[in-house]
């Protein structure tokens, strides 16, 4: 009976790595009829999963906005994380084509994703993604390796920065990625899915170097040998690992939140010294208290809307209870901090 098989081939990297270039290449290389030299076997379907692209259209093409400096703004967080999510959709989708019924001629698919994937456990999300769809279909042969391009901090740096707009990133995001990027190492607890992994150093301006393909192609053979498997009932360990990954996932997302509400503040805090420049300072030590009550109640953080914050900051400057209305108040004070809440919610609108 025909039997469809697909390989997932992750690449990882810094930004400016050359990841993109390269599954840009692996897509010509290695679909049918490609007029090229190198001596892989091609496959029937190419896809590139680009987390990037997915990410602008989340963001509604507005990219990374440079205006913030060298943060991510609120907005590029959200756009960040629902990338993710529907990359993954993407890539069952995609499976699920290739594998339906309808389709069992033999025929061969690469899949090609392509993102920083600096964190294991961001390359484990891909890894369970199929093991998911498995569940559905048994049958399926799913092989999964890993490309990580190294290159060296300072050459990733520069060539980032002949990027501009929404593709350059800032420095010190890149620099803190190298900082923490955890190499494919299949020694790590909980790391045997990156069993199949090359290492390619990518420091050469010039065009990628077609033999690197048959490097990847060897990978890849040897991921179809011991294919992904359906995931049985999680261990001890994996329960434990997932807790952590959730630990992680709730400590992100206070940053995020926190992130935001700092933004926030420090914005009324503008407002302030435009009404009343002496009352700069007073405003500033308002922040910073709402700021450490917040964090003494991080579980209930992510239910502080920007209007509640913005409501227990005025109503410390106008010495009101929290409860009363502090808009109703005509003063050039509430009228500075009403325009510099619209203008934020206008301009950090959470998609």
């Amino acid at each position: 009976m025909p039997q469809n098989k697909a390989s997932i081939l992750l690449l990882c990297g810094l930004p400016g790595s050359g990841k993109s270039t390269i599954a840009r290449d692996a897509a010509h290389v290695y679909r049918k009829c490609a007029d090229v030299e190198a001596s892989v076997t091609q496959k029937d379907k190419v896809v590139i999963i680009d987390y990037d692209a997915i990410a602008e259209k989340e963001s509604n093409g507005a990219g990374f906005d440079n205006s913030s400096g060298s943060q991510f703004t609120s907005n590029d967080l959200e756009a960040w994380r629902k990338s993710r999510i529907t990359a993954l959709d993407l890539l069952k989708n995609t499976l699920s084509v290739h594998f339906s019924s309808a389709n069992k001629d033999n025929s061969t698919l690469l899949v090609v994703m392509d993102d920083n994937f600096h964190l294991r456990s961001m390359r484990r999300e891909v890894y369970r993604a199929c093991q998911d769809f498995l569940a559905t279909a048994p049958d399926a042969i799913i092989s999964f390796s890993i490309a990580y391009i190294l290159v060296p901090l300072h050459v990733c740096l520069a060539r980032n920065d002949l990027r501009e707009g929404k593709h350059h990133i800032p420095s010190q995001v890149i620099t803190r990625m190298d900082a923490t990027i955890e190499p494919p190492d299949v020694s790590k607890p909980y790391a045997s899915f990156e069993k199949f992994h090359i290492t390619i150093r990518n420091t050469s301006q010039n065009e990628i170097g077609r033999n690197i393909f048959d490097d990847i192609e060897q990978c890849i053979n040897e991921s179809l040998q011991s294919p992904i498997r359906a995931k049985k009932e999680c261990s001890a360990e994996e329960l434990a690992q997932i807790e952590q990954e959730r630990e992680r996932q709730r400590v992100e997302t206070f940053k995020c939140k926190m992130q935001r509400i700092d933004l926030l503040l420090r914005k009324l805090v503008g407002a302030v010294g435009r009404a009343d420049k002496k009352r700069s300072k007073e405003a500033n030590e308002t922040r910073k208290d709402i700021i450490g009550s917040v964090k003494m109640i991080d579980n209930n953080v992510h239910n502080m809307s920007d209007v509640y914050i913005a409501q227990e900051f005025a109503c410390k400057m106008l010495g009101i209870e929290a409860s009363e209305d502090w808009q109703s108040i005509n003063t050039p004070l509430t009228s500075e901090i009403q325009h510099s809440l619209q203008e934020f919610l206008s301009n950090n609108r959470v998609r």
